[in-house]
């Protein structure tokens, strides 16, 4: 399983439900130490497009929005 704090993990999963529920088994088993930027890029564009889905009011992010944009960092950082 990727490294993410315990409430990030939980809304990245969401966001797979919606965007992408093939990805789900792949982030369960993917081994915390892994570089496979490629991947995580893929599971920020899924973050991104909930983003501009449900996370921005009249053009700014939301509350919703804001954690949304702190998963995306918080994805980056496991490959940066």
């Amino acid at each position: 399983m990727i490294k993410l704090k315990t409430k990030s993990y939980e809304l990245l999963i969401k966001c797979l439900e919606i965007h992408r529920p093939d990805l789900i088994q792949k982030v369960e088993f993917l081994e915390h130490n892994s570089r496979d930027v490629d991947f995580y890029n893929e599971l920020r564009e899924v973050v991104c497009d909930e983003l501009i889905l449900n996370g921005l009011k009249e053009s700014e992010p939301s509350e919703y929005g804001i954690e949304l944009e702190n998963l995306i960092d918080e994805i980056g950082r496991l490959f940066m």
